[in-house]
């Protein structure tokens, strides 16, 4: 079901295939279970209806192509494996009598550029796309998104590798990389946030209407426990409720509705649910521009000393305009002198005459 964190990166992630032409890579990245494979799949019904008017002029367009990273057997991500799938997925006729099986992994290389230009899909997806940095070695880690932006470049195919937050140490490890990627982050629903919060219990209650059940089960009474046990990730809080649905329907194909001791007996454990959130919270501090990065951007380009350099000529000048407030040199200030005595005599008399008068 679409929610609000799903639709607002179904729309970054549109956005960034059709209206950014200096990207090539585009991360998505978010906790397990927060609902990528969703996202992956409306973004191939949307993208295939896109193209739908020139598919009628160009048969041979594929419009969205996408493929599963399979995780490595020795610590070591295997590309010839990788473009063998890929030229499947891509329905490349004759693969065995163009390329021998021994050939090097150049030249499966070759033929995916080829098979990709010739197809021009508009977007090609890698789901589970943190398996790319299980290396054997730190040293080669750079390696894996330039491989991705080189194909992407050559062939002019955006390419979208989503995952988890194991998915960070392949993202921004070269300024060049830097430029031509753009990560967005597929949030969790935080409780802490009340707007949040009321759209997780909306996403409840919706989920509440739509179980295939006589009688409706009041989900929302239970809101806090659901998210406890999701850890606010619509994939898991989806799974867990198919689930339970499934055990009771099996247990009594007449059951009416679902108790919390039905949720209960199939949500996640407390440990399970501390791991995955300890992670969690590591990846989203990873995604957060904190104040000292930020301090080290403007240092770094001179603009804290030129603030801190104009806050002291400002502070100089208004010095500088108290101290010329004083009066100048050897100019008396204003005040009040005494009289003489003659001028003392001359004034009582005149007083003396004011008051006769």
């Amino acid at each position: 079901m679409a929610h609000p964190h799903l639709i607002q990166t179904f729309n970054e992630v549109m956005q960034s295939v059709y209206q950014a032409p200096g990207i090539s890579l585009i991360f998505v990245v978010g906790a397990t279970g927060v609902g990528k494979t969703t996202l992956l799949r409306r973004l191939e019904q949307k993208l295939t209806e896109k193209a739908l008017p020139e598919l009628k002029h160009n048969q041979g367009k594929v419009p969205v192509i996408g493929l599963e990273a399979k995780a490595p057997e020795f610590s070591q991500f295997d590309w010839k494996d990788f473009y063998i799938r890929l030229l499947k997925v891509l329905n490349e006729p004759l693969i065995e009598k163009k390329i021998s099986y021994g050939q090097s992994c150049s030249s499966w290389r070759s033929a995916v550029e080829s098979a990709l230009i010739h197809r021009s899909p508009d977007a090609f997806y890698i789901d589970e796309a943190h398996h790319l940095a299980m290396l054997p070695s730190g040293r080669k880690l750079k390696d894996q998104p330039e491989t991705l932006k080189s194909l992407a470049n050559l062939t002019q195919v955006k390419i979208i590798p989503t995952g988890t937050y194991d998915l960070l140490p392949l993202i921004d490890l070269g300024y060049q990389l830097c430029r031509r990627s753009k990560t967005i982050h597929f949030q969790r629903y935080h409780a802490e946030n009340s707007q949040e919060a009321k759209a997780f219990k909306s996403v409840v209650q919706t989920f509440s209407q739509y179980l295939p059940l006589s009688q409706q089960p009041d989900l929302l009474s239970n809101w806090e426990f659901l998210y406890e046990r999701s850890l606010g990730c619509v994939g898991i809080l989806k799974d867990w409720l198919s689930v339970t649905l499934n055990d009771v329907l099996d247990s009594d194909i007449n059951a009416r509705t679902i108790t919390l001791s039905d949720l209960q007996r199939h949500a996640l454990g407390v440990r399970q649910c501390l791991v995955m959130l300890k992670s969690i919270r590591i990846g989203e501090q990873q995604l957060q521009d904190s104040s000292e990065d930020l301090l080290n951007l403007q240092k770094g380009l001179k603009l804290v000393p030129l603030a801190h350099g104009n806050a002291q000529r400002k502070h100089s000048q208004s010095k500088k305009d108290k101290k010329n407030t004083h009066s100048p040199i050897a100019q008396s200030t204003p005040r009040r002198y005494p009289l003489k005595k003659q001028e003392l005599e001359k004034e009582d008399k005149e007083t003396d005459s004011f008051h006769s008068f």
